[in-house]
């Protein structure tokens, strides 16, 4: 690949864009973090704040973990999830 190559204009056009919008993310983040766990203890879900922001849940289930915020519901799944009894699908499997 030659040293000197430049991208087409739409190309460098859509690179600048899109480094203007992901140093603009990680200039945000951390304030948009401050807010959410504020959110989180005031009584915002984990899925308000993952549609309010774009993120994914899990991103707000582990801040709300880490601050010690009431769980909204009981889990359904990993190790504190319930045992759930077999269905009848699952014992002739």
């Amino acid at each position: 690949m030659p040293k000197d190559y430049q991208p087409p204009r739409d190309a460098a056009d859509t690179f600048a864009r899109y480094k203007t919008h992901y140093e603009g993310e990680r200039e945000l983040k951390p304030e948009m973090l401050e807010f959410a766990d504020r959110e989180l203890k005031a009584g915002a879900t984990v899925g308000q704040l993952a549609a309010w922001t774009g993120l994914t849940p899990e991103v707000f289930r582990r801040r709300a973990r880490a601050l010690g915020v009431e769980r909204k519901r009981p889990p359904t799944v990993g190790k504190l999830a319930p045992e759930r009894p077999a269905s009848d699908e699952e014992k002739t499997a």
